[in-house]
């Protein structure tokens, strides 16, 4: 016989979620778990699956949203820092321009018969190219830093959507072996019914052979009562003409 469920499929959706907060992905046997201990009630399989499926629609969407949101959150950081590095290379680059008209300039004062003046200018022009190269160095190792952390997020955002479709495959082979189950319970609980009715009707069987028994006894008793009656009877009479007999004589 198919069971009633008492649990409403809103109150299993809540239930539901009250198991992944606390790091406990839902399934059968762990709701039934939840509600017995909750307050003692429980319902059928089929009806805790669909509520699972249900829940199981909603959390994928949920999941979904949140990649969604890490996403949406790191897109101007990273935005950000494309403009931060174009703009630092636009000033680096300007000063590189800056620094060679510089020297070129002082290459000019050069032949002009100002010597002195050039070899410092010279010097102070390569210490000034040497400070830009390695401001360049120091933005191009940002950079790497921070495509290196970019990479370590999406191969970490890779990995859970990778685990969430294990999950996935894991749960539908999961309902699919419970449905198997429940069909063959439900089998079970046919096949059970059949015996106990043809047991009744077996039960019922003996009881009229029984009965029929008693009055083939009862119907045998009272014919030999008949017959021992009617011997006893013939007896005294013969007894009676015996006893007539001798006294004729």
């Amino acid at each position: 016989m198919a069971r009633k469920a008492n649990i409403a499929k809103e109150e299993i959706i809540e239930a539901c979620w009250k198991l992944i907060e606390n790091n406990t992905f839902p399934n059968i046997p762990r709701l039934s778990q939840f509600f017995k201990d909750l307050d003692g009630r429980g319902c059928s399989n089929t009806t805790l699956l669909n509520a699972i499926n249900e829940w199981e629609e909603a959390y994928r969407e949920y999941q979904e949203s949140e990649v969604k949101d890490v996403a949406e959150h790191l897109s101007p950081s990273f935005k950000r820092f494309e403009r931060d590095i174009v703009q630092s290379l636009s000033v680096l680059l300007d000063e590189k321009v800056h620094a060679f008209e510089a020297q070129m300039s002082l290459r000019k004062e050069a032949l002009e018969g100002r010597n002195d003046s050039l070899s410092t200018a010279y010097i102070e022009s390569e210490a000034q190219l040497e400070k830009v190269l390695l401001e360049l160095d120091t933005a191009k190792a940002n950079e790497t830093v921070l495509q290196a952390q970019q990479q370590q997020l999406s191969e970490r955002l890779e990995h859970t959507l990778v685990r969430n479709r294990v999950l996935e495959n894991e749960l539908a082979d999961s309902a699919r072996k419970l449905q198997e189950a429940d069909t063959q319970l439900s089998q079970a609980q046919v096949d059970l019914a059949k015996q106990d009715q043809t047991i009744v009707m077996l039960n019922d069987a003996l009881t009229n052979a029984q009965q029929q028994i008693k009055q083939l006894q009862q119907q045998s008793n009272s014919q030999y009562e008949q017959l021992l009656t009617n011997a006893l009877s013939d007896l005294q009479d013969l007894a009676k003409t015996l006893k007539t007999s001798k006294l004729d004589s």
